[in-house]
C-alpha cells in the first residue's frame, strides 16, 4: 500500500512540474515613453489660446488605453526637456519655483516611471530643477542621468555625500515583473543626458558637475552605455536593459556630441531598447548593434507617445529570448484625458492672467515699417535692418544699466528668435496702438531659457565675431542666403555698431565696414556688449573669436537681477515698462544708434 501512495504521489509531482513547464512560456510588458514636451502640461496653450495637440493630457488618455491591457506590466518613461518651453512653465518655474511643477504633476497623475534629464532641465539654477526633481522622487519617478557627474567631492541631488565622478543623478532604475504564473524578468532603465549642454548653458546652473563620466572626457554615448549596461547585467543581473538617453539619433558616420544615439548603438551590445529624443524627430529606427542583434531605436519627437511591446520567452523559469515590437501614436490623434486637463486649470488660469497683463503698449510708426517683418520668417530678419530686430537691441543695452554702480553696455548681439506661424513667418508684428504684454514678448523673444548677460571685449574681440558672423552669409542661386551649414540661431545682428557685409567676398573679407560714431573697432579698446547666455555659452565660434566665456561677465541679470528676472524676454518686459510707448523710432538709451546692411 505504501508503494501504490508513493507511486501516486511521484506521479502527482511530476505531472505538477510538468504542468509549470508547460504553461505560458512567454509574457508581454508594454514601455511607453514621451521626450521635448516642453512644459505643454495644459491642454491649451496660454500664448494663442488654441488646442495644444501635444498635450500632457493626451498622453494620460493614451496610457490609460495601453493601463487596461498591460496593467501593472509596463514602463512609463520621460526622456527630458520637460519643465521648459510654453509660457506656463516660464510661470511655473520662476514664480512657483517652490510648488511642484505643472509638468511634474502631470507625470505623477498619468502614473511615470522614469524622468530622464534633458539639456534645458540645466536652464535653471539648481534650486529650481532639483526642487522639481525631489517633488518628482516623492512621487515615485525615478530621475535618471547616470553621466552627468561631480567633478570634486561632494553631494548628490538626495544631499548624500559623494565621490568626484559619482552620478549627481541616479543612474538607473530597476523595475522586477512577476507575472502570474510565477515567472519573473528583471529590466534595468539606464537614463542619460546630452553630452553637449554645456554648450548651451551657463556653468551656474550646474556648479561642481559636468555631463559626462570623469574617464570619458569625450562625452562619446557609448562608452556611457557601456559602462552602465555592465553595472546591471553584472551587478543587478538585469534581463532585459533599456536605454533613455537625451541624445539625438544622429548618423553613424558622422560624430555629432549632441545626437550621437544611432553611433552608439552601433558601437555597443548588452542593450535591448534606446529611446532617443532631443531633435525632435518623430522616429522608429532599426539598426545594428556591435554583435549583429537588431536593436530598435524609438523617439516620440514631442508630438507622439512611443509604444514598445517586449515579448519575453522564458525556458525553465529564465528569461531566454526577447521580441520588441514598437510603433508611434500620434498625439493630435488622441483625445485630451479631461480629469488632467482639469487639474491644469488653476495653472492656466493664472498664467494667462500673468501673461496677459499690460505693460506698455506699441506707436508712432510701426505702421509705417509693417512691411519689414510682415509675412517674413526668421531667416529674412538677417537679410536687412528692421525695427523690430532694434527694439530687441535697444532693449538688451538698457536692461544692463538697470543696477546701482554698473556701468552697462553700448553694444548689443541678438539673433532673431521670434515666434512663428505654422507658414514659419513671424506670428506678432506690432501695429500701432498695440496693447504689449507677456503673451506678445513670448512672440518677440520666444525663449525664456536664454538669459541676458553683458561682457567686456577688446574691439578687436568684437571684430573677430563680427567676422566669424560675416563669413556665415553667401550668395546662394544670385541671393544672399545662409551659408551651408548655417543655423539661425548662430548668426547675429549687431546694434550700437555701424557695419556692412558683403557676401560675394571671399571669407574673412566679407565684413568690410565696423565702426562706432565713426571709429573702426579694432582702434577700439574696450567696449561693453549685451549678449543672451546662449550666446555666451561659446557654440557656433563665439568662444573661438572671443575668447570668453561666462567668467568674464561683468553683470549677468541672474546675479544682480535674481533668478526670476533674468530671462531675456522677462528683460524686454521690463524695458518696455519702463518706456511706457515703445517706438521704432527711439533712440537706444546708451552708446549710439547705428546703422548695417546686406551690400546685394
Amino acid at each position: 500500500m505504501k508503494k501504490v501512495l508513493l507511486l501516486a504521489l511521484s506521479l502527482l509531482l511530476l505531472f505538477s512540474c510538468a504542468s509549470v513547464e508547460m504553461g505560458p512560456a512567454s509574457h508581454s510588458i508594454a514601455v511607453l515613453s514621451t521626450t521635448d514636451m516642453h512644459g505643454r502640461a495644459a491642454s491649451k496653450d496660454v500664448a494663442t489660446g488654441k488646442d495644444d495637440l501635444a498635450s500632457m493630457p493626451r498622453v494620460a488618455t493614451r496610457v490609460n488605453e495601453v493601463r487596461e491591457n498591460f496593467g501593472s506590466n509596463m514602463i512609463v518613461i520621460d526622456n527630458g526637456d520637460t519643465i521648459q518651453g510654453t509660457l506656463m512653465a516660464q510661470y511655473a518655474i520662476n514664480y512657483k519655483m517652490d510648488e511642484i511643477n505643472p509638468m511634474v504633476s502631470a507625470l505623477s497623475y498619468i502614473g511615470y516611471d522614469v524622468w530622464t534629464m534633458g539639456n534645458h532641465e540645466f536652464n535653471f539654477v539648481p534650486k529650481q530643477r532639483d526642487t522639481q526633481v525631489l517633488f518628482a522622487q516623492n512621487n515615485g519617478i525615478s530621475c535618471l542621468s547616470g553621466n552627468v557627474t561631480l567633478l570634486e567631492d561632494g553631494v548628490d541631488v538626495l544631499g548624500n555625500k559623494a565621490k568626484s565622478g559619482s552620478p549627481y543623478y541616479q543612474p538607473y532604475e530597476i523595475f522586477n515583473f512577476k507575472f502570474d504564473d510565477g515567472l519573473k524578468a528583471k529590466v534595468a532603465v539606464i537614463g542619460l543626458g546630452n553630452a553637449a549642454n554645456a554648450n548651451w548653458d551657463l556653468a551656474t546652473n550646474y556648479p561642481n558637475l559636468t555631463f559626462s563620466s570623469l574617464e570619458n572626457p569625450e562625452g562619446l554615448l557609448a562608452n556611457e552605455i557601456s559602462k552602465w549596461v555592465s553595472v546591471v547585467r553584472n551587478k543587478e543581473k538585469a534581463d532585459i536593459v533599456i536605454v533613455a538617453v537625451h541624445s539625438g539619433l544622429g548618423k553613424a558616420d558622422e560624430f555629432s556630441l549632441e545626437s550621437q544615439t544611432l553611433m552608439a548603438a552601433q558601437a555597443t551590445s548588452g542593450v535591448d531598447l534606446i529611446i532617443c529624443g532631443h531633435d525632435h524627430q518623430p522616429n522608429i529606427t532599426i539598426t545594428k548593434n556591435c554583435e549583429g542583434k537588431d536593436i530598435s531605436i524609438v523617439n516620440g519627437g514631442g508630438k507622439a507617445l512611443t509604444e514598445s511591446i517586449l515579448t519575453i520567452s522564458f525556458e525553465k523559469g529564465k528569461v531566454t529570448g526577447l521580441n520588441i515590437e514598437s510603433n508611434l501614436t500620434n498625439l493630435d490623434s488622441v483625445n485630451p484625458d479631461e480629469t488632467l486637463s482639469a487639474m491644469m486649470d488653476e495653472w492656466y488660469n493664472d498664467t494667462y492672467a500673468w501673461a496677459s497683463a499690460p505693460i506698455g503698449s506699441f506707436d508712432n510708426g510701426w505702421n509705417s515699417v509693417k512691411a519689414e517683418a510682415e509675412g517674413k520668417s526668421n531667416n529674412d530678419m538677417i537679410l536687412s535692418q528692421t525695427a523690430l530686430m532694434d527694439f530687441i537691441h535697444k532693449a538688451q543695452i538698457w536692461c544692463t544699466w538697470q543696477s546701482e554702480g554698473v556701468e552697462g553696455a553700448t553694444v548689443s548681439f541678438a539673433s532673431p528668435v521670434f515666434g512663428t506661424d505654422a507658414n514659419r513667418n513671424l506670428s506678432f508684428v506690432p501695429s500701432d496702438g498695440d496693447t504689449i504684454s507677456t503673451l506678445e514678448l513670448s512672440k518677440l523673444y520666444r525663449y525664456s531659457n536664454n538669459l541676458l548677460c553683458a561682457v567686456e571685449l577688446t574691439g578687436q574681440e568684437l571684430y573677430n565675431w563680427m567676422n566669424s558672423v560675416a563669413n556665415m552669409y553667401c550668395i546662394k542661386d544670385g541671393k544672399v542666403a545662409m551659408g551651408e551649414g548655417v543655423s539661425i540661431y548662430g548668426l547675429d545682428t549687431f546694434y550700437g555698431v555701424d557695419y556692412e557685409i558683403d557676401p560675394s567676398k571671399e571669407n574673412d573679407s566679407k565684413l568690410v565696414k565696423a565702426e562706432i560714431n565713426g571709429v573702426d573697432v579694432r582702434q577700439i579698446s574696450s567696449v561693453k556688449v549685451a549678449l543672451n547666455s546662449y550666446r555666451l555659452s561659446g557654440g557656433y565660434g563665439f568662444a573661438e573669436a572671443t575668447g570668453k566665456s561666462e567668467a568674464d561677465c561683468f553683470w549677468t541679470a541672474s546675479q544682480f537681477l535674481g533668478s526670476d528676472r533674468a530671462p531675456v524676454p522677462t528683460q524686454i518686459g521690463e524695458y518696455v515698462k519702463a518706456m511706457g510707448v515703445v517706438s521704432p523710432s527711439d533712440n537706444v538709451a546708451h552708446g549710439y544708434d547705428s546703422t548695417w546692411k546686406i551690400i546685394k
